[in-house]
């Protein structure tokens, strides 16, 4: 039987027009930590991307990412 090891990381993004440079600075963040995963032997599973809902009437441009990893446990 396979054991696995699971990693869940969240990050929040905003898609404002003005927002555009510091969510470039955030993307390349996000790849680098993921890439380490990647090092460390886990791989990409599945991403969610869901929007952040601030009341009912309003509509956000800030959204949550999930990122699922796992490896295999030995």
């Amino acid at each position: 039987m396979r054991l696995w090891e699971y990693r869940i990381k969240q990050y929040t993004y905003n898609l404002e027009k003005n927002k555009i440079q510091e969510r470039s600075k955030q993307n390349y963040e996000v790849e680098e930590i993921l890439s380490d995963f990647g090092k460390d032997g886990y791989e990409l599973v599945n991403v969610i991307t869901e929007p952040l809902i601030k009341d009912k009437n309003s509509e956000s441009n800030e959204f949550l990412r999930t990122f699922f990893l796992k490896k295999e446990r030995f």
